[in-house]
């Protein structure tokens, strides 16, 4: 595995995929060891990984993007194996195909602005005033700008310009840095939060209970609580960025602007806020409903 991880990074695979990959492979291992037995690398089959693909999508009730990218996890895998380490002679994924996704699949998952304040609401009702606040200003730096999670627990103090209403992405998606407008309802936010941020030696915007960064997971941590609190279970933080995009389309903001604000590279990773979601698809057919809620 350690050989195999060493490829990856050889290969420039970003260090989220590396662990999506590795996560993957060991998923499998496990799945085979309860269902088969002893995981031999020699004795896989193709069965085996049809096999394996089709409990996540029966068993665990995954998506297929989510069964697509596992698929692509173990193509890379047992294709080292096979070109690089030369431990196996047959590649058991050369005939796996992805599965097509539907367009309803395609569409990200974003909140509804009684979603949006219900959230919210759940933050505010925090007793602890510096985690009120901090995390109220979290949620807003992804509602607000689409902060992804990480480039939130990298923000440092320095990395906010209140006078000139600017937050500074240093080390974005693909190491990329960005300069990125801030709107009042963000500023407000963090102005209430800056006078209760506990005075450490620490550069920090985000400070943990602990009095150190508040990391990735320990926000993740944090917001699976209001996320459950606010009856929002299918929901995670990279929704308030879809949240975000969805916001700017609905209010009339150009396709190419919100590309650029949301730092796609592509307009067709854009596109996909055009596609409704299936509460838009719930709220329609409501809409023509004789019986009331």
């Amino acid at each position: 595995m350690d050989a195999y991880i060493k490829y990856l990074e050889t290969e420039n695979k970003s260090p989220k995929t590396i662990t999506t990959y590795i996560h993957t492979v060991k998923e499998f291992m496990q799945w085979y060891s309860e269902s088969n037995g002893e995981f031999i690398l020699k004795n896989i089959t193709p069965l085996d990984v049809k096999d394996f693909l089709s409990w996540l999508n029966t068993t665990k009730k995954q998506s297929t993007s989510t069964i697509n990218k596992k698929a692509g996890g173990l193509k890379s895998y047992f294709n080292y194996m096979l070109n690089e380490a030369e431990l196996i002679t047959v590649d058991p994924t050369a005939k796996v195909k992805y599965k097509k996704i539907s367009k309803l699949e395609l569409a990200p998952r974003w909140l509804t602005r009684s979603e949006q304040a219900r959230l919210l609401h759940e933050i505010n009702k925090t007793k602890n005033t510096n985690k009120r606040l901090r995390d109220y200003a979290i949620a807003q730096t992804m509602l607000q700008i689409g902060l992804r999670v990480f480039e939130v627990a990298a923000l440092n103090v320095e990395d906010i310009n209140i006078r000139k209403n600017i937050l500074t992405v240093r080390s974005g998606k693909g190491d990329k840095m960005a300069l990125l407008p801030m709107n009042k309802d963000l500023v407000r936010a963090l102005l209430g939060y800056m006078p209760v941020r506990p005075d450490v030696a620490n550069e920090s915007l985000f400070i943990s209970n602990k009095g150190g960064r508040y990391s990735e997971r320990g926000i993740q941590y944090q917001f699976r609580n209001y996320f459950d609190r606010a009856n929002l279970p299918d929901t995670t933080l990279h929704s308030l960025r879809h949240t975000f995009c969805k916001n700017l389309l609905d209010s009339g903001v150009d396709l190419t602007v919100v590309a650029q604000l949301a730092r796609h590279e592509s307009l067709e990773t854009t596109r996909m806020y055009l596609t409704p979601s299936k509460t838009d698809l719930m709220l329609a057919v409501n809409k023509i409903s004789e019986e009331d809620d």
